[in-house]
Order: C-alpha cells, then structure tokens, then sequence
C-alpha cells in the first residue's frame, strides 16, 4: 500500500490508512465517485465505531481526494478564491497533511504518468499557501515574473526546466498576444502545461512552462525568433486541421461559477490535439476578452483548459457575455 510509505509523515498514520482503503469505493456507483464514496465511507465508518471527529475527517479525506490536484493544475494559485476554497474544504491543518499524503499515493498509484515533479510543485505551493491561511497569515506574496517590462518591443528569456522549457514572453499588452504565442507553440511541436499573465502598465509578462510533445526540440534562437515574428505581427501559415480516425465526444466550454471573483473562468474539455490551445486562444481573442492567467492540463488524450478571463475595464464577464463567448468558443472547436 503506498500510502504506508507516508505514515511516519501524518499526525494520525491510521486515518490516512482508512482513506487510502476508502477512497475510490464510489465508483461504479452512479454519480461523483468522491461524493458517493464519501457517504459509503460514513456508514461503513460508522459501523467500526470510530469516533464521530476521526470518522469526520476521514469523510472529508475521501470526498475531497482529488482537490489538490484539481485545483493545482486547473485554478490560479494566485487568486484568494483558490486557496479560500481549499481551505473551507480541509478546515485544519492535520487534514491538510492527511490530504496531502493521499494525493501522492493516489498518484502514485494510478502509475507514472498520473505525477510529475510539475504537478508535484504544483500541490506542494497549494498546500503551503493553505496552511499559511489556516494560520491566519497573509497569503504569500505572488513572485514577480523574472523579466524586466520596462522598455518596447518583444523580450525573450528561455529556460530549462522539467523535461522542457520555462518560456518567459514580454510584449505590449493586447487581445491576442495569448493566440500569437500559443500558435509558436504548437508549430515546433511544444505542448503546453501551464501560461500565466502578469499585466505591468501597459507590458504583458506572461510565463510559459512547455514540453516537447515527441522528436527533437527547436533551437531556443529559433523559437526566439518566431516568437519575436509572432508577436510583431508576422504571417505564418495556417495551423494543419488534426485528421481524426475515430469520433470522439463533443468539446465542451463552460462558466466555473465562484471560482474567482476577480475574472470569470472559463473551463474547456476537449480531445488533445495539435494547436489546440492555439484555436480556444484564437476564439477568445475574436470575442475581445482579455485572458489575464490560463492552466493547461492533459488527461490521456484528453484537454482540460482553464482561462480567467476579463473584460476590457478588467471586470469579470456579465452572464450574458460569458454565455455568449462560450457559444463563440465552442462553434470554432466544433467547425
């Protein structure tokens, strides 16, 4: 049991045990696993005779197995609704350990590509920001984007990072910018994990972290420099439609209500495919929203893309707005 290898690491090394057993036992059921499993666990923990606050906690465990990484790869660690609602869900800082430990095993045990040091970075951040707000403290300080806005033009910096690239872009902020560079990206062949957007006057810093999807990767000088062309408003020739051989389920766009209070957040289910994330970018940019962060993660063959939007005051989208680009979006992947 993998979770065994965590319980020198936990407060109550036998509640993680009994979430590790209980923590799937929904499927099959009908409905949310973890919220059928969490019901499931209460009744047959109650049978065992647990006490009412480790039979609570454990509950919590299996109903909430999957936030962690649900919210890491999907939501703006940035944002305070992000860790707000982390912290509502967890209540404490024991639980929070507990729920930290079963994500890594449930990862583990789902097998090699359920867990990257990425998304591993990812939960751990998540995890010390809730703590830090389960203590009261204020939330940590968002590091700076690690190039200079000052100045015109396209800047460039290229990193290594895990089996990839931090890829950091500055540009005169504008709809689009997004598009031009997400276009870069799936032209050499560079899958995508996660974008965030910093605005800084009237710069746009925006981060990339991406992967070499197979073969070689393209010189940094080269993708530099188309990035550069890009972004100055070079023509390129139009992405190659994906030939699919068998169908596949329909896209789907929709509104994450509550998830944030500064922006609207858009959450798009796909079929992966190359330029993928060129196409959404493209559509967003058409209806004249700004994306001001984006999380990108790939599930199989499967695209969960998540955008916070805002309008052009930099307000969160009226209803009707958000409705109405998601209509946008959804006809362009659907054409």
């Amino acid at each position: 049991m993998l979770a065994q290898g965590a319980t020198r690491d936990v407060s109550r090394p036998d509640l993680l045990l009994l979430a590790a057993l209980l923590h799937d036992i929904g499927k099959g059921q009908g409905g949310d696993h973890s919220e059928v499993g969490a019901e499931l666990a209460g009744t047959m923990l109650d049978r065992l005779g647990l006490s009412r606050t480790d039979r609570d906690v454990v509950v919590t465990l299996v109903r909430h197995h999957l936030l962690l990484p649900d919210t890491a790869t999907r939501r703006d660690l940035d944002d305070p609704a992000t860790v707000a609602a982390v912290t509502e869900a967890v209540g404490d800082h024991d639980t929070l350990d507990l729920l930290h430990a079963l994500t890594i095993a449930d990862a583990a045990a789902t097998g090699p590509g359920a867990w990257s040091d990425w998304k591993a970075g990812l939960i751990a951040d998540l995890v010390a920001r809730t703590h830090a707000s389960l203590a009261g403290r204020e939330r940590p300080a968002a590091p700076r984007l690690k190039l200079s806005a000052a100045g015109s033009g396209v800047d460039v910096k290229i990193e290594p990072a895990d089996a990839g690239w931090r890829i950091t872009v500055v540009a005169d902020d504008r709809v689009g910018l997004l598009a031009a560079v997400a276009g870069v990206m799936a032209r050499h062949r560079l899958g995508v994990r996660a974008a965030t957007t910093e605005t800084i006057g009237a710069r746009a810093v925006t981060l990339w972290s991406v992967h070499p999807l197979f073969g070689d990767p393209p010189s940094v000088d080269r993708l530099r420099s188309d990035l550069r062309n890009a972004l100055g408003g070079a023509e390129f020739e139009p992405l190659p439609m994906t030939e699919r051989r068998v169908a596949v389920v329909p896209p789907r766009v929709s509104v994450a209500a509550e998830a944030s209070q500064r922006a609207t957040v858009l959450e798009v289910r796909a079929h992966d495919e190359r330029g993928l994330l060129h196409r959404i970018a493209t559509a967003l940019s058409a209806t004249g929203v700004d994306v001001i962060a984006a999380r990108v993660s790939t599930f199989g063959a499967e695209a969960v893309d998540v955008f916070y939007v805002v309008d052009g005051t930099g307000s969160p989208l009226s209803p009707a707005v958000a409705e109405a680009v998601c209509v946008r979006v959804l006809a362009d992947l659907t054409q």
